[in-house]
């Protein structure tokens, strides 16, 4: 893993006061002429250098023939130059001691490994030289706080996030993309602090972005949309800061299908990852993952302007009764929370509403509002003091234009009143809003959506994230830090060895003894207790019953003696030249409980996960199966289990006894935290763990061990 470049190397590409474009052009539409312009247009007073060969002024500014005419010390420099040229180019910066580049230019590794030849060149250069290297194939930066556009991009000075009303901060590994990004935050009134394409990250990525930017007093919330996080465990550190300093990162991570990871390795050079790992880490760490564009622009503008939420459900007022039915459908697909008013917050509705009006969540203020604009704000108000409430969405139709000012003039003093987000929807698709009213909302930082959909899932993911926050806080710390496992001496251990792992995490497994002759397993029967199961047990027999090496009922000596040689002879067909540890004689399981599937495996980038489902035969089945951080606390593993399909089972379907659901939330946090604090251990999986009936606690009937010598690779880290 390469270092993090210097912070004052970052502060001068971030924040310049000096900057050189090397390849500028006259014309302002074309690439070269473009950043001209722009730092004109946005008023950059520090010095600028302009390099042309073909030029001797442009803009009134005077050119220089080459880089190496440059004065010393300049913070950045803008390359605009083809790739051949950019090794030179960077050589002379260098010698000038320039801080910072940024190369736009492609044809470097995202088109092969003769490009990735040139980038990794480059890429040695800067390093050695300790300068910051954009790029390349990027876009560029542009910070909106201090009025620096380094880019030949099209954009326009904004309203910039700073330490009064901090903004949001768009990083993007697509140029293209970072800035439809920009263009739709802006759209929506979205106070923006920079926006920063990262490109093919050849030094920079985004990790060393967000690190500066977590501490900027004009930034409060980040979009992120990334193909891949090259350093999790830095990327993990800026988040746990963001989440410290009450800043929000809302992320969009693409290439997740097989043909969207080839379509990541073509432009970036990226890979995609886990991304069932990289969603349970980052969500622990209050990252917010979205599934779609326009859900991260949503979720990150009303991160950037609303009240942080806590966690509870959503309230829906609207005018439209008929939006009701359709409000609980959307909410019931997304999963979403619409809590019944308590007693005091349905008295004080009954109070405010028509009497003809029903009173519930979604409430219907009916068209009764036309005559008493009032009534949105004093019945908003009352669902945001049920404690059950985390958030509003109010939808309503514009009506007149003298009706769209009325329901302004009444929402804005319980925005400015409430500590809950307010997120505002109007329908009408996009007929025109008067423009008067629609930028007073949007300078009262209240989101304003065209469809009710929308405000409803950007709710759901700021519900989601408060009570994902509540969840991992609930109980976190409480237990004693887990010691490191003694594992056996194997890389491969046999089942057996992994019982014995087991049984001194407090999780138990079946009596059983571990024998080489039929005698001695004729002996461990009968001090057992008849019946029995015989399994045969090596390193390398993971799947022993494929092989006929596991035989379950045995009732007597006699049979024993026959299921003895029978597995012998089946493993010898499936596997020859197999030589078994051993044989293992297990007492056999009474009937009853549910059958579980408890893993972890160690994601070479984001640590230790867990895996929780049905097990046994439904695992491969039905792959009802939640992903969780190998250290979530009793409250996050309650949750995730309730998302199981298979949820039911736990609980008493059909007449089924209630299963021990505390015992196994144990078992899996002891489990969890035992894995986290053992390096060495790739993966652990206990299929079938038996969940007994309430009381009587969890068995392991089979558990598979993989471990590893621990090297510099560890979690969280990249190589």
């Amino acid at each position: 893993m390469t270092a993090a470049p210097p912070r004052g190397r970052l502060e001068r590409l971030l924040r310049p006061r000096s900057i050189a474009v090397v390849g500028a052009s006259p014309d302002p539409t074309a690439i070269g002429g473009a950043p001209v312009a722009l730092l004109e247009e946005f008023g950059f007073g520090g010095p600028v250098h302009l390099v042309s060969r073909s030029q001797r002024t442009i803009r009134g500014r005077a050119c220089l023939p080459s880089v190496d005419e440059l004065p010393d010390d300049v913070d950045v420099a803008l390359l605009l130059v083809p790739r051949d040229a950019a090794a030179s180019v960077l050589a002379a910066c260098i010698r000038r001691r320039v801080g910072a580049v940024v190369l736009f230019g492609s044809g470097f590794a995202e088109i092969g490994d003769e490009g990735e030849v040139a980038q990794r060149g480059l890429a040695e250069q800067a390093r050695a030289a300790g300068i910051a290297f954009a790029g390349p194939n990027c876009l560029g930066v542009v910070n909106f706080t201090a009025g620096v556009p380094l880019t030949f991009g099209d954009v326009e000075p904004q309203p910039p996030g700073d330490g009064d009303r901090p903004g949001l901060a768009i990083i993007a590994q697509s140029g293209a993309l970072s800035f439809a990004l920009l263009y739709a935050a802006a759209a929506d009134g979205v106070p923006l602090s920079y926006v920063i394409s990262t490109g093919n990250e050849a030094v920079l990525g985004v990790e060393d972005y967000l690190e500066d930017l977590v501490a900027d007093r004009g930034t409060r919330a980040f979009a992120l949309l990334v193909e891949q996080i090259r350093h999790p465990a830095r990327f993990l550190a800026a988040a746990r800061e963001a989440q410290r300093l009450g800043k929000t990162i809302c992320l969009l991570h693409t290439g997740t299908s097989e043909r969207g990871r080839a379509a990541a390795r073509t432009h970036t050079g990226a890979l995609g990852g886990d991304q069932a790992a990289l969603r349970a880490v980052l969500a622990r760490h209050g990252v917010i993952l979205c599934d779609s564009l326009d859900e991260l622009v949503d979720v990150a503008g009303c991160v950037t302007r609303c009240a942080a939420p806590t966690a509870g459900g959503v309230a829906f007022l609207t005018d439209s009764g008929a939006l009701k039915a359709h409000a609980l459908d959307v909410c019931a697909a997304l999963g979403l929370d619409a809590p019944e008013p308590n007693p005091e917050t349905r008295a004080a509705l009954a109070a405010i509403l028509p009497s003809f009006a029903t009173v519930s969540n979604p409430v219907d203020i009916t068209a009764q509002a036309l005559n008493d604009p009032s009534l949105y704000a004093r019945a908003g108000a009352a669902l945001l003091d049920d404690a059950a409430v985390g958030a509003l969405v109010v939808a309503a139709m514009p009506g007149s234009p003298g009706q769209f000012a009325q329901q302004v003039d009444a929402l804005l003093p319980v925005v400015r009143a409430s500590a809950k987000p307010i997120l505002y929807s109007v329908l009408g698709g996009l007929r025109p809003l008067p423009a008067r009213d629609e930028a007073r909302l949007r300078a009262a930082g209240i989101p304003l959506f065209r469809s009710p959909e929308r405000a409803l899932r950007a709710a759901n993911r700021l519900l989601g994230a408060a009570e994902a926050r509540r969840r991992a806080g609930q109980g976190a710390g409480s237990a004693p830090a887990a010691a490191a496992l003694a594992l056996p001496a194997s890389h491969a251990p046999t089942e057996h060895e992994a019982k014995q792992v087991l049984r001194a995490l407090g999780i138990a497994v079946p009596d059983g003894a571990l024998v080489t002759t039929a005698g001695d397993a004729a002996r461990a029967a009968a001090r057992l207790g008849y019946p029995v199961v015989l399994k045969a047990q090596a390193g390398a027999l993971t799947h022993k019953s494929d092989a006929g090496g596991v035989i379950l009922g045995i009732a007597d000596e006699p049979a024993l003696m026959r299921a003895w040689q029978r597995l012998h002879d089946d493993v010898r067909r499936a596997r020859p030249g197999l030589t078994l540890d051993g044989v293992l004689v297990e007492k056999m399981s009474a009937p009853g409980g549910v059958e579980f599937v408890l893993a972890a495996q160690r994601d070479r980038d984001w640590g230790p996960v867990l895996y929780v489902g049905l097990g046994g035969i439904w695992i491969e089945a039905l792959r009802d199966v939640r992903v969780l951080a190998a250290e979530a606390t009793p409250d996050e593993i309650r949750h995730e289990l309730r998302q199981l399909a298979g949820w039911p089972l736990l609980t008493g379907a059909r007449g089924r006894p209630p299963a021990d659901v505390s015992a196994l939330c144990d078992a899996i946090v002891a489990f969890g935290r035992a894995v986290a604090a053992t390096p060495a251990i790739t993966a652990f999986e206990i299929n079938p763990l038996l969940v007994l009936p309430a009381g009587q606690g969890v068995v392991a009937l089979d558990a598979v061990l993989v471990s590893e010598t621990v090297s510099e690779t560890v979690p969280g880290r990249a190589p």
